[in-house]
């Protein structure tokens, strides 16, 4: 059976390889050395773990290889490892154990000073039987392990190997796999002076070791540039660049956005192409509508309003008065504005809104005892509706009333369905009303403002009301609005109103 040592340090072999990548990722981080060494010979103590079928202890062994790499990152590499472990119970005696193998190294930087490798190879093994007599076995071996140099023709090399072999020590013919951890020194030949760079100046006394290939340097393998622009002299083809100047990599002046101002002295870089520049290279904008002299098609744009790509002004409503400075934003096409794109004429809703704070629409056509809307009062509504987007200021309470006709106890839910109704109908009519500025509320029969006694008083009391609640607010902006005049404005400088809609 194999020792505690065995069991505790045996992993499944997924997790071996796993475990040995890992290290290795963790320990090939230091950059290059001084040599390219073509050869490495190592000599070393190794610890053997012996698969429990083998009935052979753990123990202590020797391990050598010599190592031949072919270019930077291959290698061929020859190994021979030999230990003398006793048998385990309830086998007695001695046991023997010899590895000769050989196979491929790969590196990714043969030259660095932490260097991770893995190799693999085929090979033979030689162990005693149980009544001692040689066995041979054809193997193969995969591994890994890093070489930490502590000069240029010296280090110490850490290395993991998994011999893998079929053995009938115990009568069966199974495969085994045997462990080597070994720690050896390892001797560094064949290197030659290293000159990363091939400026002349060897990497160890190379200041710069990663100088472009043609670059002027000094002793110390430090490039030189005499007009500091960022181009060493040698690549430099315009060694008397200004400074301050953004150079290319050739080291000639960058003017990026073509404004005649090279970058790095242009303090405005990526002005567009056609752009009127000023001294520092920034665009300029007479009119202040954010869209710079030359693109800009229309530069004497009022202050404030709001403009197209090529500084022309919007209208959104088409009243004549740019967006921006339009105070009236929703105004219906072909009607007379003044200064502040406010009509000149309110209609009657507005006027009963912003002067009354109230519009009251009388027996408001529904179908009888339901909330469902007529032709005749979705016109009606339509005037409400055009006024309260003209005055979005405006918080407006929805009330609905209703006769004595209806059943008592369907009175007030028939007024909340018909104000929610009216409610529904405006907002999806009017996406521009922000229904958050709305309260609705269903009066039922309790606040008639005639007697329930004709038929007349009865049609007045069936009503829909549209209530302001911030009077002051309202107040102030159709103050705001009349202080722009009553008289018809001409249209800002590149605008010409829209034609009424057609009926």
């Amino acid at each position: 059976m194999a020792t505690s040592l065995a069991r505790d340090v045996r992993l499944p072999a997924p997790l071996r390889i796993a475990s040995l990548v890992a290290l290795l990722a963790l320990l090939g981080a230091r950059s290059a050395g001084a040599v390219e060494e073509r050869m490495w010979f190592s000599v070393g103590p190794s610890i053997v773990f012996y698969d429990p079928e083998q009935a052979l202890k753990d123990n202590l062994g020797v391990s050598a290889s010599a190592t031949g790499f072919l270019n930077k990152w291959l290698g061929i590499e020859g190994t021979f490892s030999t230990a003398s472990p006793t048998r385990e119970q309830p086998f007695t005696g001695d046991g023997s154990f010899q590895h000769f193998g050989g196979g491929l190294i790969a590196t990714p930087n043969r030259s660095a000073w932490t260097l991770p490798y893995l190799y693999a190879g085929i090979g033979s093994v030689s162990s005693d039987d149980l009544s001692g007599a040689s066995q041979s076995h054809s193997s193969f071996h995969v591994g890994g392990g890093v070489l930490l140099r502590a000069g240029e023709r010296f280090g110490v090399r850490l290395d993991a190997r998994d011999v893998t072999y079929k053995d009938d020590t115990t009568g069966d013919d199974t495969r085994v796999n045997t462990v080597q951890l070994t720690g050896s020194v390892t001797a560094l030949w064949m290197g030659r002076p290293r000159d990363t760079d091939k400026d002349g100046v060897p990497d160890k006394k190379d200041k710069s070791p990663a100088t472009p290939a043609g670059a002027v340097v000094d002793a110390t393998g430090t490039p030189l540039d005499t007009d500091k622009d960022g181009v060493f002299d040698g690549l430099d083809k315009s060694p008397a660049t200004p400074l301050g100047a953004t150079v290319n990599a050739e080291g000639v002046a960058l003017d990026a956005d073509g404004d005649g101002v090279p970058d790095g002295i242009d303090t405005c870089d990526s002005t567009a192409v056609g752009v009127v520049v000023d001294a520092k290279g920034c665009g300029m904008d007479s009119d202040g509508d954010k869209v710079f002299d030359g693109p800009d098609k229309c530069p004497g744009t009022p202050a404030g309003a709001v403009v197209d790509a090529t500084g022309c002004p919007l209208d959104a409503d088409g009243d004549g008065v740019a967006d921006g400075i339009d105070t009236c934003p929703f105004t219906p096409a072909g009607t007379a504005v003044n200064a502040g794109g406010c009509p000149v004429t309110l209609s009657s809703a507005e006027q009963a809104l912003t002067q009354d704070y109230l519009i009251v629409l009388p027996d408001l056509e529904f179908m009888a005892d339901t909330d469902s809307l007529q032709a005749a009062a979705m016109a009606r509504l339509d005037e409400v509706g055009a006024a309260l987007v003209q005055w979005p200021q405006a918080k407006v309470e929805i009330g609905a009333h209703i006769d004595d006709g209806p059943e008592p106890g369907y009175r007030i839910p028939l007024t909340q369905m018909r104000v929610r109704a009216v409610f529904n109908y405006l907002t999806r009519k009017y996406p521009e009303l922000n229904p958050k500025s709305f309260w609705l509320t269903g009066y039922g029969d309790t606040n008639p403002i005639y007697p329930n006694s004709t038929a007349a008083n009865r049609a007045r009391n069936r009503r829909v009301e549209f209530k302001v609640m911030n009077l002051n607010i309202v107040y102030q902006e159709r103050i705001r609005r009349e202080a722009f005049g009553s008289n018809p404005a001409p249209p800002t400088p590149g605008l010409t109103p829209k034609a009424p809609s057609a009926p």
